[in-house]
């Protein structure tokens, strides 16, 4: 049985469309065709496979409709990923994923240069926080005023429990995002892309609040951090939604139930 937590070829499809520069756009159409065809391969050849999302399976089911295929999305243990009472840091901005992950580098990137910058035209003491493993080439890149690029921490919770807002500007990858879930777990305001947050269910404002391009992901941070009644309502929903449906409880009924499947064949 294989668990796809990714469809990585999607991955090196979305990184192709989304770059300007001729040499990467070759490189990721090169590993794009190359995953592609391992990743149907190993479908085919797999008793079963499962998937972290809808969307997914619909895409291993075109590519090998004779595997039995099952969604478990992405759980989290949801006593460990409990509110707290901590204090909020005003104006505190948390990313968090590890920076050798093209995908996360990219969206920190975006958050610092091209987001916060906005958000300070009208919260000048709205600051950043990148939480996540780094190289030392990764966290230069966030050397400046009003960003903390931590590197890698032993528990990314005190960081998520602090956060005025948690943001996840991811533009490409595959799969559902643990980021996302561990977020709303513990009842988080939240700012995500469409890529960053699907397959996980949740809807634009009443989970948290969905934005594409710069000046509208920075409106809808200002939007949180000057309307702490919508931060909490769309956290209470974010929580409600990942006890229902994202604890290692019901995850793991879901594979038990994908084990059963399988052996009835």
């Amino acid at each position: 049985m294989l668990d796809e937590h990714n469809v990585d070829y999607e991955t090196y499809a979305r990184m192709r469309e989304g770059t300007s520069s001729p040499l990467r756009k070759g490189f990721y159409r090169l590993e794009e065709t190359r995953v592609r065809r391992y990743e149907q391969d190993a479908w085919r050849r797999a008793s079963a496979c499962v998937l972290t999302s809808a969307r997914e399976e619909e895409m291993v089911r075109e590519a090998a409709p004779s595997t039995l295929s099952a969604v478990v999305p992405n759980g989290v243990d949801t006593e460990y990923f409990r509110p707290g009472n901590g204090a909020v840091e005003p104006g505190t901005i948390v990313f968090n994923g590890i920076l050798d992950y093209r995908p996360n580098l990219e969206a920190a990137q975006f958050l610092v240069e091209e987001v916060l910058p906005l958000v300070r035209e009208r919260h000048p003491e709205a600051k950043a926080t990148i939480v996540g493993r780094g190289g030392p080439e990764e966290l230069k890149l966030f050397a400046r005023p009003n960003v903390e690029a931590t590197g890698e921490v032993p528990d990314v919770r005190p960081y998520l429990e602090r956060a005025a807002v948690v943001a996840v500007p991811i533009r490409a990858g595959s799969g559902t995002r643990f980021k996302v879930v561990e977020g709303l777990a513990l009842a988080r305001p939240m700012v995500s892309t469409a890529v960053g947050c699907e397959g996980i269910g949740v809807r634009h404002e009443e989970h948290l609040l969905v934005a594409e391009t710069a000046p509208a992901f920075a409106e809808a941070i200002i939007r949180l951090l000057d309307d702490e009644a919508l931060g909490e309502r769309l956290g209470r929903a974010g929580r409600e939604l990942v006890e229902d449906e994202f604890s290692w409880d019901r995850a793991g009924e879901r594979l038990e139930a994908v084990y059963d499947r399988v052996l009835a064949r």
